[in-house]
């Protein structure tokens, strides 16, 4: 089975592509990786028609696996002779199937797109998460939409409540003693709560979202209220002050993180998807 795996604009786990197509290979299928550039302007738009049809063309795939939130670059794809499969957030597209990364997308996906003639499933991002992290880390990493003003004031809060707790907001997450995760409103994918639990590194964050889909409470991690800064305070302390947990906590979020997010099952699922949208017809 030949499939062309798009690269494309916007938030995703950057090393999705890749992990993908190394795990379709195994089993295997032939797939290619090519990314696209960003598409915000009418005029690269206009070239992204024409770049997906070329890119359809060049490859010979039977199946065309867009990887980007937005509708637009998916149904680029679309009206070539191949299925058409989009992982996306939580946007919509008339594409063969939409893949949600979380129940929190899932749900939000089906309720956008409830006129759309589509197929819908819900699967997490797989993760190629190499080697663990090493070490008890030498500070703990915040990671927020930057637009989200409410988040980072609870966490500015929290980290005054919490002095000893040295808190970057940049920074490798191997090198971090855990991650802390803040959103003032339910997210559809947490972006870099999935890469710290496959590194072995717990994660402190707020429930509401997809981040306590995927955070075991007291296992790989901590869960608060949106706004309870004294028990983010209070996580973030315990941690800090206890390396040991911590390490033994992160030991535990990897192995979770090989079920949430192992590329084999997640390929083997893909696998099933691509035959029911359009695949079947073809020798696999």
């Amino acid at each position: 089975m030949k499939i062309l795996i798009v690269h494309g604009p916007g938030d995703h786990p950057t090393s999705y592509p890749e992990a993908l197509a190394a795990e379709l290979g195994r089993l295997q299928c032939d797939p290619t990786v090519r990314r696209l550039p960003d598409t915000g302007s009418w005029a690269s738009r206009l070239r992204l028609a024409a770049a997906a049809r070329r890119m359809i063309g060049d490859s010979g795939s039977e199946i065309v696996h867009v990887i980007s939130p937005y509708a637009s670059v998916a149904e680029a794809f679309t009206g070539y002779g191949a299925s058409v499969v989009h992982s996306t957030i939580d946007r919509p597209s008339k594409s063969d199937w939409v893949i949600a990364p979380s129940r929190e997308a899932f749900a939000r996906v089906r309720k956008k797109g409830k006129f759309l003639d589509y197929r819908v499933a819900c699967l997490p991002f797989a993760l190629d998460p190499g080697e663990a992290a090493f070490g008890a880390g030498s500070y703990a990493l915040a990671r927020l939409d930057p637009a989200d003003r409410v988040a980072a004031r609870w966490v500015e809060e929290a980290a005054l409540a919490a002095p000893d707790v040295p808190v970057r907001d940049e920074g490798d997450v191997r090198e971090a003693r855990f991650l802390i995760y803040a959103s003032s409103h339910p997210e559809a994918w947490p972006s870099g709560v999935a890469e710290a639990l496959a590194v072995g590194r717990p994660v402190i964050a707020t429930w509401g979202g997809a981040a306590s889909e995927f955070v075991g409470e007291a296992v790989s991690g901590f869960l608060c209220a949106p706004g309870d800064t004294a028990g983010l305070a209070a996580n973030m302390d315990y941690l800090w002050t206890h390396p040991g947990e911590s390490l033994f906590m992160g030991i535990q979020a990897r192995e979770e993180a090989k079920e949430l997010f192992g590329a084999e099952a997640h390929a083997k699922t893909l696998i099933k998807l691509y035959l029911r949208a359009g695949a079947s017809r073809l020798a696999v």
